[in-house]
């Protein structure tokens, strides 16, 4: 392989992406659609005071560390009673900190903080809370889950699990993120490709020096600059270092390399810009759709479905990494999967070249 001509094609095809206005707005969409989410669901100090109600077992620097935070009030309590009692009224959350809380933490116990919402107050509020709580949480010893934090819902029983660890904020980030890999791979990629048809210089590229797989390649690293660049600026943007940062960073590379194979599988296949505008509003939706199930659960045939798609075991693996409990068991299966379904559908895209060269 002539990785000068590889480069090549990739240089001209970064300048020329953001030359097209439809390219350029499909790039711009999601951080738009990200930063929207951010009014709608803004940090503890863009949405007036807060106030969490704390039961503190054991004079733990969690406390101090939530004090310090702008924006949140600490009301400690004397009682898990009274806390439940505060959190049924007027503050968005109580915590209940076991005893020896910060000994534990050193120690690597994980020990389990309850966490009570009051599902009254208003979503933002309720996913700035949570967002607080993981950061200072995470600040006692500086990595992810030193605790395990169990979300109930004020009135409930301890460990009924009336309020799942649902986080809409790191929800959002991920559907998001993926939204930006299928934008870049099912539209940006395929229109670059149709393009070149259109104006007849892919047959030139196949009669030039360039081979089959060069092509390939070469719209390939265009493909993944522009993912890899919308994805981590979308991460930055909403603080997606955070938890297992090594998986997150694995999943999403493995995630572009997939919705770019699809879109050169689909540059490939159609020949007009009309077929590619028209499908590949199909392909961004199939490719996002496991993520709206994945995180909130949907009917068991639609998930045997959509386990079909490998953007399912994307979704998974994320999930997992920004709460801060991907384990190689946990997330091998998802990454081979993602591995597998581009391995075979670059498979697709040089057969697809080969057959336009001829």
């Amino acid at each position: 392989m002539n990785w000068r001509i590889v480069a090549a094609i990739a240089r001209k095809d970064i300048v020329d992406a953001v030359k097209n206005l439809y390219v350029l707005f499909s790039l711009v969409l999601p951080i738009g659609v990200l930063l929207l989410f951010g009014l709608m669901f803004p940090d503890a100090d863009e949405v007036g005071t807060m106030t969490v109600a704390v039961y503190d077992q054991g004079d733990s620097r969690l406390v101090s560390g939530l004090q310090a935070v702008p924006g949140v009030q600490v009301l400690v309590v004397d009682s898990e009673e009274e806390l439940l009692a505060e959190t049924r009224n007027k503050v968005v959350a109580g915590l209940v900190l076991p005893t020896g809380l910060d000994a534990a933490v050193q120690a690597g116990q994980q020990p389990e903080v309850t966490v009570y919402l009051n599902l009254r107050r208003g979503g933002g509020e309720r996913a700035a809370l949570q967002r607080v709580v993981e950061q200072q949480t995470w600040a006692l010893t500086g990595q992810a889950e030193p605790v395990r934090l169990a979300w109930e819902t004020a009135g409930s029983a301890a460990g009924s699990g009336d309020a799942p660890e649902f986080q809409i904020d790191r929800y959002l980030l991920i559907v998001i993120v993926v939204m930006g890999l299928a934008m870049t791979g099912a539209f940006v990629v395929p229109t670059l490709l149709v393009e070149e048809k259109e104006k007849h210089t892919l047959a030139a590229l196949l009669l030039s020096p360039a081979r089959p797989v060069e092509v390939v390649m070469g719209k390939a690293l265009t493909g993944l600059f522009y993912s890899l660049l919308l994805a981590g600026l979308l991460l930055v943007l909403d603080r997606g270092w955070v938890g297992n940062w090594p998986v997150t960073l694995a999943a999403v590379v493995l995630g572009a390399f997939f919705a770019v194979s699809v879109g050169l599988l689909m540059g490939g296949l159609f020949r007009t810009t009309n077929q590619v505008n028209t499908w590949s509003t199909v392909a961004v939706i199939a490719i996002m759709a496991p993520t709206w199930t994945t995180l909130i659960g949907g009917t068991p045939a639609m998930e045997a479905v959509l386990r079909l798609i490998p953007t399912y075991y994307l979704g998974h693996a994320l999930q997992l990494s920004l709460a801060g409990q991907a384990t190689l068991a946990g997330v091998w299966r998802d990454l081979v999967i993602l591995a597998g379904g581009t391995a075979l559908l670059l498979a697709a895209v040089v057969w697809t070249l080969r057959r336009e060269g001829r």
